[in-house]
């Protein structure tokens, strides 16, 4: 049992250890094809199309699949089951398309697919002091 004790205990440290970059999951580059890649970004509303309801966004932050069009006008498609927040720091409420502005400071998340930015939730007054 003793000479079992080192061995069990190297093994727990090293699951535990590696659990976290395994809970990650796979990186997703839309350049590899892949169905659908999750996006979350930040920027402000440059131009808004009400009849195709998409909306256009110039980015200024957001996660590594968005780090290469930081600085880029990109247009986001909007659905049926698009959630609309407004946010003025402590209080949230439900807004729709209409409501939103250009020069609109919005977090957005959502897929990238193909080219196509489909977003599933739009949240105006995304905090932008932190940003470059």
């Amino acid at each position: 049992m003793k000479r079992f004790l080192p061995l069990l205990l190297a093994l727990v440290l090293t699951i535990a250890m590696t659990s976290p970059a395994l809970a990650a999951g796979p990186k997703l580059a839309p350049s590899a094809g892949n169905a659908k890649s999750p996006f979350t970004l930040v920027g402000t509303i440059t131009a808004i199309d009400a009849t195709a309801k998409t909306v256009t966004v110039k980015i200024l932050r957001g996660n590594s699949l968005v780090k290469s069009y930081i600085g880029q006008e990109v247009l986001i498609k909007t659905s049926a089951a698009t959630l609309y927040r407004f946010t003025n720091g402590t209080t949230t409420t439900v807004i729709t398309f209409s409501d939103l502005k250009i020069g609109n400071a919005v977090s957005v998340t959502g897929t990238l697919s193909g080219g196509t930015w489909a977003t599933t939730r739009i949240t105006v007054g995304a905090k932008l002091s932190c940003l470059p």
